[in-house]
C-alpha cells in the first residue's frame, strides 16, 4: 500500500506544533506540510484565525522546518477588496511573498484567484502553488484553468469529494498532484458558501474586531440550524473517512485535515485518526465546520464504526448526487444519528476533564 501524506494545519498555538511533530510519522504514513495563514496585516485567508505577527510566523515556519517538514503559506481570499488589483496592492503582496519564500525559505503557497496564481508564478517560479479548495474546482475545464495559470498542486471542492470519475479525469488532462481536503464539514453544494467565505476573506484580516458581533456568526448558525433540522445533511456532506483513503489510490496519496481553528485536541484527534486510517469514535468528532459545530451544540453522534456495513462508500461514489428520488441517507440518518450523546472528545475539546 503506498504511503500517505498529510498537509496539517497549524492554529496559531504554538504548543500544538509539537503534538504534530510527535506523529509526524505514524502508520507507515507521514506529514508532508504544515499549512498556516501568516500575518493579517499582509493578506487575508479562508479562516478567521488567532492574530498573528511577522516575527512569530517567522518562529513557527523555523520550528516545522527543523522538522524536517514543509510549510504551505495560505493567501486564498476569495476577495480583498475594490484595490485588489491596483499595482500598489499587488506590489506589496508580492514584496511580502518575496519575504517569506526568499528570506523564510516557505516551500509552498495556497491560492484561490487564478490571476494572483499566474502572478505568482512570474515571480517566483520555484515555489510550490497550490489551488485551494476555494478555487470550488470541480471538473476539468476548470482545473485545466488553474493548471495553466500556473498551479502544480489542485484542491478539488469538496463537493466532488465522492466522484472519484471527475477526479480520476482531472489527474489524467492536467498531470497536477491532487489534494483532497477530507473533513471540512460543510453542507453539500452549500448556497451560503461563497457568500460566506467572501465574508471570512475581509474579516481574516481584522481577527478580533467588533468583539463578537453576532453578524460573525450569521453563516455558521444558519448551516448548523438547517442540518440540526435534516440529519441527512451530515451524510451527504463531502467527507471522506479515514477508512476510506487508501480507495482513492489511483487519483492521489495527499489528503489535507482542516483544523486553523480547531482546538489543540481536535486537531490531535483528527491527524491521529487519518494517519492511522481508522477511527472507532464519533465520526462528527473529526469534521470541521457545521458538522462539528453540530454535532458540538446538539450533542448529535455520528458512530464511524455503523459506516462499515451496507456498501455505504459504493453507494455514495456511484450515486449523482441530485437527491431528487433517492431518500438513501435521509433512511440512513434516520437510523444511525443518534442525539445528546456527550462523549469524551466533546468533554476535552471544551477543556473540561472526561
Amino acid at each position: 500500500m503506498a504511503e500517505l501524506e498529510f498537509s496539517v494545519p497549524y492554529n496559531n498555538d504554538p504548543e500544538t506544533l509539537p503534538e504534530i511533530f510527535r506523529r509526524k510519522e505514524l502508520n507507515g504514513n507521514r506529514v508532508r506540510e504544515i499549512y498556516m495563514s501568516g500575518p493579517e496585516a499582509y493578506a487575508g485567508s479562508g479562516r478567521i484565525s488567532a492574530a498573528l505577527g511577522f516575527d512569530a510566523f517567522a518562529a513557527a515556519v523555523e520550528r516545522i522546518h527543523r522538522e524536517g517538514i514543509r510549510v504551505n503559506l495560505l493567501l486564498n481570499s476569495t476577495c480583498d477588496g475594490d484595490r485588489w488589483y491596483a499595482p500598489d496592492v499587488l506590489g506589496a503582496t508580492m514584496d511580502y511573498l518575496g519575504r517569506v519564500i526568499g528570506d523564510l525559505g516557505v516551500e509552498a503557497v495556497t491560492i484561490a484567484n487564478p490571476l494572483y496564481i499566474r502572478e505568482v508564478r512570474r515571480r517566483f517560479p520555484g515555489v510550490e502553488i497550490c489551488a485551494s479548495v476555494l478555487a470550488d474546482i470541480d471538473g476539468v475545464g476548470k482545473a485545466a484553468v488553474y493548471r495553466r495559470a500556473g498551479a502544480d498542486v489542485l484542491t478539488p471542492g469538496v463537493d466532488v469529494n465522492r466522484n472519484l470519475r471527475v477526479l480520476r479525469a482531472i489527474a489524467e488532462r492536467t498531470g497536477a498532484e491532487l489534494k483532497l481536503m477530507v473533513n471540512e464539514g460543510c453542507l453539500h453544494r452549500c448556497p451560503f458558501r461563497k457568500f460566506h467565505f467572501n465574508y471570512i476573506s475581509h474579516k481574516s484580516r481584522h481577527p478580533g474586531a467588533g468583539g463578537g458581533r453576532g453578524e460573525d456568526n450569521v453563516f455558521s448558525l444558519n448551516c448548523i440550524q438547517l442540518a440540526k433540522n435534516d440529519p441527512s445533511q451530515l451524510l451527504k456532506s463531502g467527507w471522506i473517512r479515514p477508512e476510506d483513503l487508501g480507495r482513492y489510490g489511483d487519483v492521489t496519496v495527499l489528503f489535507k485535515l482542516v483544523g486553523r481553528t480547531s482546538s489543540r485536541s481536535m486537531i490531535v484527534r483528527c491527524l491521529e485518526a487519518y494517519m492511522r486510517q481508522r477511527w472507532d469514535g464519533d465520526l462528527l468528532e473529526l469534521m470541521a465546520g457545521t458538522l462539528y459545530s453540530c454535532g458540538m451544540s446538539y450533542l448529535m453522534h455520528l458512530d464511524n464504526r455503523s459506516l462499515d456495513a451496507g456498501g455505504f462508500f459504493e453507494k455514495v461514489t456511484s450515486c449523482d448526487h441530485e437527491c431528487i428520488d433517492c431518500d438513501y441517507c435521509d433512511r440512513l440518518a434516520e437510523r444511525l444519528i443518534r442525539r445528546g450523546v456527550f462523549t469524551p472528545g466533546k468533554m476535552k475539546d471544551l477543556g473540561l476533564r472526561p
